[in-house]
């Protein structure tokens, strides 16, 4: 006899056909793990989504005209979003990206009868007062408002570190239901360190990832022959725009850094398979992916002040500087000491292995199994 499947409901900004950041690959693995079992009726809901792609075992439902973010936010989907849900009657809604629709999403489910998960994706979501991403005040407020309520409404909360649900308690009273590091997949590519020494750096273009910390690192270390210093990712558009080419002409006037612009996520596997370091300069992240997959690829990781879980203290996965001029100094250090940077290596590989492989998609999964509403839900 057959069973009904439970009805899922996947909630963020953007589907990860239509861009690609660590959030978005997080709920595709998840995704991964969940469309085989056949146990769930599945809608994805997203503003930026890509039209031309049909996906296996799940609808996704474009909220709106699509697009990049809205003028005044995405509270400003509010009508469309909560239509939209009272449409599919999730019995669980999951919601990932703390933003307006973190709130929408709450309201509804606390309306009628859903359950909603609410998945911490970077640190300053469980920050009074914190907002990345926008210099627009009014949006920054409603955002954040909006956020805050979902936090305060919702079933259960996930967060990627313990630092993160440490935060969370002492911020907002309210503790996590699990912390579940993020996961990757293991490589598929070909490991080999045997070409020119290469530092790669990997992020969307944005302000808080500071780029230039990046370019500054590689100009100060130009007198290391041979080594040379890629980055990948997509430049930032509209407000950013001018911003964005400052920081190009800095990397057209800095000879050993190439831009290779934007990647796929296969194309930045097989350029960290044959990395020997990777740089990371945000000023903040939630747990970032390219750390993972990274160290899965042996690759030690440094980093200019994320230290998540002070895990750098612990591991000897690679360092966190904490300035620009330490972060210089551990770059060259691992530069020029090999028998260091291969010992790192592999125990970065070891690390990423044990820590973040994909079965940590199982707790998730009881937690979303085990958040399913006995009666179902309200019409």
């Amino acid at each position: 006899m057959s069973t009904a499947r439970l009805r899922l409901s996947i909630v963020t900004p953007a589907h990860w056909k239509a861009f690609m950041g660590g959030a978005q690959y997080q709920v595709k693995c998840i995704l991964d793990a969940l469309v085989p079992t056949g146990r769930y009726e599945i809608d994805y809901f997203a503003r930026r989504t890509d039209p031309d792609f049909r996906p296996d075992g799940y609808r996704i439902r474009t909220i709106g005209s699509g697009g990049g973010v809205p003028r005044w936010g995405y509270l400003a989907d509010s009508r469309l979003l909560y239509r939209a849900l009272r449409e599919a009657r999730p019995d669980v809604i999951y919601q990932r990206v703390g933003c307006g629709y973190t709130g929408i999403a709450a309201y509804y489910a606390r309306r009628h009868g859903a359950r909603m998960i609410w998945h911490v994706a970077h640190d300053s979501d469980v920050e009074r007062g914190a907002a990345l991403g926008t210099r627009n005040p009014i949006r920054a407020f409603l955002e954040k408002r909006a956020m805050e309520y979902g936090l305060r409404h919702a079933d259960h909360i996930v967060t990627q570190t313990q630092q993160q649900a440490t935060q969370l308690q002492k911020q907002y009273g309210r503790h996590a239901s699990a912390v579940i590091p993020n996961f990757h997949p293991v490589p598929e590519e070909a490991i080999d360190k045997s070409g020119p020494l290469t530092v790669l750096w990997v992020a969307n273009f944005k302000q808080w990832k500071r780029p230039e910390a990046f370019v500054r690192l590689a100009a100060s270390l130009r007198d290391l022959a041979g080594v040379r210093f890629v980055m990948v990712g997509a430049p930032a558009g509209g407000a950013d725009s001018h911003w964005n080419e400052t920081v190009m002409q800095a990397i057209r006037a800095t000879p050993n850094v190439d831009y290779v612009g934007q990647k796929t996520q296969g194309e930045v596997n097989a350029l960290l398979a044959r990395a020997h370091l990777f740089v990371n300069t945000s000023e903040q992240e939630g747990f970032a992916n390219t750390f993972i997959q990274a160290w899965m690829r042996e690759v030690p990781v440094v980093s200019l002040g994320v230290n998540p879980d002070g895990l750098f203290d612990r591991a000897d996965v690679g360092f966190c500087a904490g300035s620009e001029p330490e972060l210089a100094t551990a770059v060259r250090s691992l530069l020029t000491d090999d028998e260091c940077r291969s010992r790192m290596a592999r125990m970065a590989g070891v690390y990423a292995t044990s820590r973040h492989s994909i079965r940590n998609v199982d707790a998730l999964v009881q937690l979303i199994e085990g958040a399913a509403p006995a009666t179902g839900v309200a019409a």
